[in-house]
């Protein structure tokens, strides 16, 4: 039976600060479930029993006329989707509360309506937040049968999908993060409601779920600055590019968290496809920056490195061609290649293997950041 105690109770003290006089709510027993006056919850209310019993639309108790678990009122059946779910009674002369009887029948069907489609949403998301934490992690997922278990909830895994995960940092008084966790949901829910998004809390992180057509990162971007208006939190975040199936969701997931992880630097909403090597580099930890330029450059003569640094710098600028590196320093290409050679035979790493381009590439980027990583400390400027 839907109606509960809980329920019950929170209807009768509804409506008590709305007219006034006791209430009391029966099961389809006839047992007083709720009412304003505790002393009444848990007894036998026989007037309800009887209408109960003879399905009747409304029974008055004058005075003189109490009984057993009854005194003076008028008491309704209450229904919801057609079905009784028990009685409503309201405690005085019925002279004094008749008038009540119809609206407080109405309030209370309305009510329960209410609680029950709450009720179920609730049990719907939280069904469709378990079936997402599987899509991410399960093992051995048979996914013939996973897709039919989708359907059931309005949710086709074979359709292409992004997946965003947002994180937050609290501002202000300290609240418990499973507070912010659930209340960030919840509007995150009603923020992109008749978007067909998934929304599920995960590791206390909220994860989103998009389809193909659906302006993520705009929604996303809206969100965020609701979000942030509203309560006293930062959010961050990434957002994957498009699934190629069912199982591909799990590479999606990971971009994500790749690019959440790039955005929490400066508090954004990243797209994977819009992360660059550049930026993912500069969000290392300093101590990596540090270490990288020195085991790799730490072998230049202080006196050369100025020059031979500034080299590669340029190369990488002009895209690898020699002459506009040389060029742009008045140099012979010969001057810079021999200068290239230098740089090879110190390091170890030669421009002309495409894995120590690459090496020497990401050693580049740190090299503003990390002055003081080399005795003088006379790094070149990009």
């Amino acid at each position: 039976m839907f109606l509960t105690k809980e329920n019950g109770m929170r209807i009768v003290e509804e409506i008590k600060e709305t007219i006034g006089r006791d209430v009391n709510i029966m099961d389809r027993t006839g047992t007083i479930l709720a009412s304003t006056d505790p002393k009444r919850i848990g007894q036998l209310h026989t007037i309800a029993k009887e209408i109960l019993e003879q399905q009747l639309p409304v029974l008055e108790v004058a005075a003189g006329e109490e009984g057993p678990g009854a005194q003076q009122g008028v008491n309704l059946p209450i229904y919801v989707d057609g079905n009784c779910e028990g009685v409503i009674g309201i405690t005085g002369p019925p002279d004094a509360v008749r008038d009540f009887g119809a609206i407080v029948k109405k309030m209370t069907e309305i009510l329960l309506t209410t609680m029950r489609q709450q009720e179920q949403s609730l049990l719907v998301e939280q069904a469709r937040s378990l079936f997402l934490e599987e899509w991410l992690f399960a093992q051995d997922l048979d996914w013939s049968a996973f897709a039919e278990r989708g359907a059931l909830l309005d949710i086709d895994i074979r359709e292409p999908k992004r997946i965003a995960i947002l994180e937050y940092e609290p501002r202000g008084t300290a609240q418990p993060p499973e507070l912010h966790s659930g209340r960030l949901l919840q509007m995150a829910q009603r923020y992109v409601q008749g978007e067909q998004t998934l929304c599920a809390v995960v590791n206390r992180r909220l994860l989103l779920v998009f389809g193909p057509e659906q302006k993520a990162l705009e929604v996303l971007k809206r969100f965020q600055q609701a979000a942030e208006s509203f309560y006293e939190v930062t959010l961050s975040g990434g957002l994957s590019s498009l699934s190629r199936g069912a199982e591909d969701i799990r590479r999606c997931y990971n971009e994500a968290k790749i690019a959440a992880r790039a955005a929490a630097k400066n508090h954004t909403i990243l797209e994977y496809s819009g992360i660059s090597l550049d930026f993912v580099l500069q969000n290392l930890e300093p101590k990596v920056k540090a270490d990288v330029c020195r085991a790799i450059f730490e072998a230049v003569p202080e006196d050369e490195r100025e020059e031979l640094l500034e080299c590669l710098v340029l190369y990488f600028r002009c895209e690898g061609n020699v002459e506009r590196a040389a060029q742009s320093i008045h140099v012979h290409k010969n001057t810079f290649r021999y200068r290239m050679g230098k740089l090879a035979q110190y390091t170890g790493y030669d421009l002309r293997r495409p894995r120590d381009a690459a090496m020497l590439y990401i050693a580049m980027q740190f090299l503003d950041a990390e002055r003081n990583s080399f005795p003088g400390g006379n790094n070149p400027q990009k």
